[in-house]
């Protein structure tokens, strides 16, 4: 007895410990951002000298088109990623990965790792110049962070891809069932939560890349990100937290959104 109630003692220290962890890494942040975005004034003490929505009030129109092209930017990235990973895992399925399956793996998961900065710095050597100038075209940003977060919408899409799937899909083939039909009935119905889960993936490396975004981005292009980082290097720390709440917000409304499950029809 005296055993198992010391290691229940153990168990819920540490779990009281990781707990305590996982607030100061990640909750406290957020709220420090929060805080600051509602402070008139912050510097030396606590908590904030006084309390306004100043910040808010002072946001002006290049700021919510800031987050009007993070939020584009994202959508289209998250399902370019999501189609072409859910592409790519479908036709390497029950391939040999010992050879030509195994190299394209390889390639498809190549840019994770790959520093961010690097591969920003490689895509706009490689599309500066004709006959493919996407320098000054937002589509090298959408270029560059497809190439991120390709590798994490595949691995949704491959890991949900389970040995009874090849067998329903191999039943409903020898039924006479058009590929298409199979596609369509079969194996899209089944994968609807990791397509799911690789659009909200997707979408969130999306909205909070800097490192390559910063590299390629075009002149009068902004994201969130870069305007933060911009407001930062000023010293504008206060109208930077109020930026990034709002972009924290409709993301996260974004998100549950991709999320939310549609309501189970009644079975009569």
């Amino acid at each position: 007895m005296p055993h198992c109630k010391l290691g229940r003692v153990v168990s819920a220290t540490l779990l009281a410990c990781a707990a305590l962890l996982c607030v100061w890494l990640f909750v406290l942040p957020v709220a420090v951002v929060a805080l600051s975005s509602v402070a008139a004034h912050w510097s030396g003490t606590i908590v904030p000298d006084g309390f306004s929505l100043r910040w808010f009030e002072r946001l002006d129109g290049s700021d919510f088109d800031a987050i009007a092209t993070s939020l584009e930017i994202g959508f289209g990235v998250a399902v370019l990623g999501t189609a072409l990973g859910l592409w790519l895992a479908l036709a390497l399925e029950g391939r040999d990965r010992r050879g030509l399956g195994a190299l394209v793996d390889t390639i498809a998961m190549m840019p994770n790792g790959v520093p961010s900065v690097v591969l920003g710095l490689s895509v706009l050597i490689a599309y500066h110049k004709a006959p493919l100038d996407l320098s000054s075209s937002a589509a090298i940003v959408v270029f560059v962070q497809l190439a991120l977060v390709l590798p994490f919408c595949y691995r949704c899409a491959a890991a949900a891809l389970r040995p009874e799937l090849t067998v329903l899909r191999e039943a409903a083939a020898s039924l006479g069932a058009p590929p298409a039909m199979v596609l369509l009935r079969v194996v899209l119905p089944q994968l609807v939560p990791a397509i799911r889960a690789s659009l909200a993936l997707g979408f969130a490396l999306s909205l909070g890349e800097l490192g390559a975004t910063l590299t390629v981005y075009p002149p009068g292009f902004a994201t969130v990100p870069i305007v933060v980082v911009g407001q930062v290097e000023r010293g504008y720390y206060l109208p930077a937290s109020a930026l990034s709440l709002i972009l924290l917000a409709v993301s996260l409304a974004a998100l549950m959104l991709i999320a939310a499950r549609a309501p189970r029809r009644r079975q009569d």
